[in-house]
């Protein structure tokens, strides 16, 4: 389901994951991070690796297949 959980007792709320994020997955409101659009996650693994937290759960399933030709 890609990025399924940001584990709230470690994230600090950087934002390095809303910033890295190409899907646009993640939301800023209030200086809270926030998963906005888990379905739009493509499981590239961009914000558990940029997490300086070690907050965020990655699973390897996509909500959606991407269309061809990519």
């Amino acid at each position: 389901m890609g990025v399924e959980q940001i584990r709230k007792e470690r994230c600090t709320n950087c934002g390095r994951c809303y910033d890295v994020c190409p899907m646009d997955v993640f939301q800023k409101l209030a200086g809270q991070v926030f998963i906005a659009y888990p379905e739009d996650c493509m499981c590239c693994y961009l914000c558990e690796i940029e997490c300086p937290a070690d907050a965020l759960l990655v699973t390897g399933k996509r909500a959606r297949e991407i269309p061809f030709p990519y």
